[in-house]
């Protein structure tokens, strides 16, 4: 479908229920809606998130938002809508809590202007007895009680409740963190007499500029440069900016918006035929002016938009619009560092389409931007170069960075969008390459050229099927999956050898002790109090030697220690254990500081310091914690400002793990302190690695990057169009690096050196 996607399905309504039935006397406090909206007549409508009020601006035109008064009375319903919104990466804009009366109906209508065309609607149904009927775009869904839906409300929609009682749905909006930045009203000046916004009318002595190149250079100059002198600029990475160039103050001015697209027809369109492309946010009302320009001479071109990440709901989109069969021109306000063309390049390489050349408003004339351009060999045409406002960059040329290419890619079908989080890590044996999939499959490919050796399917419903990553050993591959089952497959032919079927889920990774014979994993039950357990299984039959339960979902994988024998494992009990490997017993657990909720939870396996016997392990609440193996105790910790969901890496007295806060830590062991932050511009999922001598990980905009382990400088990068939520791997019999991205496809890429 393409107006409707079901989110997520079981949500227990039953709370927020009997907090809403707590206060009946909410629902007629405010009666706007009803009174006012014709088609929504026959509602009533609680009130938690609403428009600030902005006499000046139409409804649907007030990007700005808050909480109401009555919020307050509703604490379970808000923990609901931020914990998803932030699970989403986006802001709770409004957000409303609705009821159908019996046997009504909601009349079909729009919903329009700028603050519905930057967001996306949510229903969550909480009560509808007979299901809640919704129509959209010509499609029709019947939404059942604890399912949470994404639709277009930008098409026209209606819905009814056949039912005789009330349907009661949350019904709210979010705001992607992307385009927050355009989410901003004009400022209100309460009092004052209404102001032209055309530009101020220059001294006698100066004409105004006439020509669109004029008109860009002087908006630039007069509107879109910032100077540190008169507000506090800031930088991606938290530092300082003496001056920086906002061209969205150029691109929110309807004059200097059409000259800017005047002067690239005037400049590209000989270059015809092409299509237009732009990565969001800030060249999308710039690409817009120029194919309405387009239109307008008479010469309408097709036009697209490259996502800096792939849309996890909908129709989970990396290009929104269409491309056609045109060379492409890619259009951005500025060249700076390269790396938007970049990315646009690696999505359209996964539609085997490449970039004819680019058109930038200013080049910044940067050392980076030059290696791109030399690396890429994509032709640049500039309308200005950035020392003609008298502004240079004060950065010392780059070094010579490392270069990758890709060496052949396979994608898996059917991947599952909405998740973006560390799947199945891909694992090799020199002549195979073995991974899960989102569709149920699992993988076995043939390095040479990507082609499939053997396929093993599992059968269980829904998007979760095989997140846990294979474990090779002896000709044989070991894995879980979500239908419940710890998978033993002779690893040349694909065979089963034997599974253990105890489980209701396993989303978990083994671990193997050759030497014990042992497999270890993680396990997930749908019994209440008892939702987990670690279990070591028989490598040879699957036999299960020993379990221990956890009351919440151990989700997490475990680490093993083969000289000591000793085995780590975390939980969504917010709590770390310990056990000698052989029987089990358990050596101690430690607490997580956490909070409500998962907020406490380890999802992810730990790692052994060997050198001073400690554990290292990060947390859900946002901590890195260092636990001393001997006694269970917190040696020292370091507080990052987002979830954990990355596997440390410890290499000799340094430690390397990811945040989803955007950095990679870099801790001294030895003198426990963190050491430096690498800034990576995206959250991180995908935990390092030491791969040939040097580190790698991949970051949410699909960015790898190389790390000299010693300097801990950056040595070099190679964008993929999706994602990096997984560890990398190498293939020594191939000089191959593989990395998966979140919707399963899989790149084996060289490096080609310094370039």
């Amino acid at each position: 479908m393409k107006y409707f996607k079901l989110i997520r399905s079981g949500i227990d309504a039953a709370p927020l229920l009997e907090e809403l039935r707590s206060q009946e006397d909410a629902w007629l406090i405010n009666t706007s809606r009803q009174d006012k909206i014709q088609a929504h007549r026959d509602t009533n409508t609680i009130f938690l998130s609403n428009a600030v009020p902005r006499p000046d601006l139409n409804i649907n035109e007030n990007q700005e938002t808050r909480l109401t008064p009555v919020s307050k009375r509703f604490p379970r319903a808000l923990t609901f809508l931020t914990e998803f919104a932030r699970e989403m990466n986006c802001h709770l804009s409004r957000a409303t809590i609705v009821r159908l009366k019996a046997e009504s109906k909601v009349l079909r209508h729009i919903d329009e202007g700028s603050y519905y065309f930057l967001r996306d609607r949510f229903h969550l149904v909480l009560q509808s007895p007979t299901g809640s009927l919704l129509m959209s775009g010509g499609e029709e869904v019947r939404m059942r009680e604890g399912e949470l839906w994404w639709f277009d409300n930008k098409q026209y929609h209606e819905a009814r409740n056949e039912s005789g009682d009330w349907r009661i749905h949350f019904i709210f909006d979010l705001l992607p963190a992307d385009y927050a930045d355009l989410a901003v009203n004009a400022i209100f000046l309460p009092g004052e007499p209404a102001r032209s916004f055309e530009p101020a009318p220059e001294p006698a002595d100066k004409p105004a500029p006439t020509g669109p190149r004029d008109i860009v250079s002087s908006a630039i100059r007069e509107c879109a440069i910032l100077h540190a002198e008169k507000q506090r600029l800031i930088s991606p990475k938290g530092a300082g900016n003496s001056w920086l160039i906002d061209m969205r103050r150029i691109f929110m001015n309807a004059t200097s918006l059409d000259a800017a697209a005047e002067l690239f027809w005037q400049q590209c369109g000989g270059a015809m035929p092409f299509q237009v492309g732009a990565v969001e946010t800030a060249a999308i009302p710039f690409l817009s002016a120029i194919l309405m320009k387009s239109l307008s001479r008479g010469t309408p071109v097709n036009g697209f938009i490259v996502r800096k990440e792939r849309k996890t709901y909908g129709a989970g989109n990396a290009i929104e619009g269409s491309l056609t069969d045109a060379p492409i021109v890619i259009v951005d306000d500025v060249l700076n560092s390269g790396s938007s063309m970049e990315k646009a390049q690696a999505v359209l390489e996964q539609q085997n389409k490449t970039i004819a050349f680019a058109w930038v408003l200013i080049d910044y004339e940067s050392p980076a931007g030059g290696f791109w351009r030399k690396r890429r060999g994509v032709p640049v045409v500039a309308a200005f170069r950035l020392s003609e406002f008298g502004l240079s960059l004060d950065q010392p040329k780059p070094g010579m960075l490392a270069t990758f290419h890709n060496r052949w890619r396979f994608a898996s079908p059917d991947p599952n969008f909405f998740h973006r989080v560390p799947k199945s890590f891909p694992a090799t044996d020199g002549e195979r390459v073995y991974f899960g999939s989102d569709c149920g499959v699992f993988w076995c490919l043939n390095a040479s050229d990507g082609s499939v050796a053997w396929s093993f399917k599992v059968h269980t419903p829904g998007h979760k099927n095989l997140w846990s990553s294979p474990a090779l050993y002896d000709g044989r591959v070991y894995f879980g999956s979500y239908d419940g089952n710890v998978y033993c497959l002779d690893a040349l032919t694909g065979g089963e050898v034997w599974r253990y079927s105890e489980a209701d889920w396993v989303g978990s990774s083994p671990a193997l002790a050759p030497e014990l014979g042992y497999l270890f994993i993680g396990l997930e039950f749908a019994v209440e109090g008892k939702r987990g357990s670690i279990a070591a299984l028989r490598m040879e039959n699957g036999e299960k030697v020993w379990e221990h339960m956890t009351k919440r979902y151990t989700h997490a994988s475990p680490a093993y220690w083969p000289e000591r024998q000793l085995l780590a494992c975390g939980s969504n009990d917010k709590e770390m254990f310990l056990f000698e490997a052989a029987t089990g017993a358990m050596r101690w657990r430690f607490e997580t500081r956490g909070g409500a909720g998962l907020e406490g939870s380890i999802r992810h396996a730990p790692a052994f310091d060997s050198k001073r016997e400690r554990l290292i392990t990060g947390c859900a609440d946002g901590w890195i914690y260092i636990i001393d193996i001997a006694t269970g105790k917190e040696v020292w910790s370091v507080k990052t400002d987002n979830t954990i969901y990355t596997v440390p890496l410890v290499v000799g007295d340094k430690a390397w793990i990811g945040s989803a806060d955007k950095y990679l830590y870099v801790l001294d062991l030895e003198r426990c302190v963190v050491k430096t932050k690498i800034f990576a511009g995206s959250r991180i999922f995908g935990p390092p690695r030491l791969l040939q001598g040097r580190i790698y990980f991949g970051a949410c905009s699909g960015l790898i990057y190389e790390i000299d382990a010693v300097t801990d400088e950056i040595t070099g990068t190679h964008q993929l169009p999706d994602a990096i939520t997984n560890a990398l791997t190498y293939n020594p019999a191939t000089g191959d690096f593989y990395a998966l991205t979140y919707v399963n496809e899989l790149f084996a890429f060289t490096r080609a050196g310094i370039g």
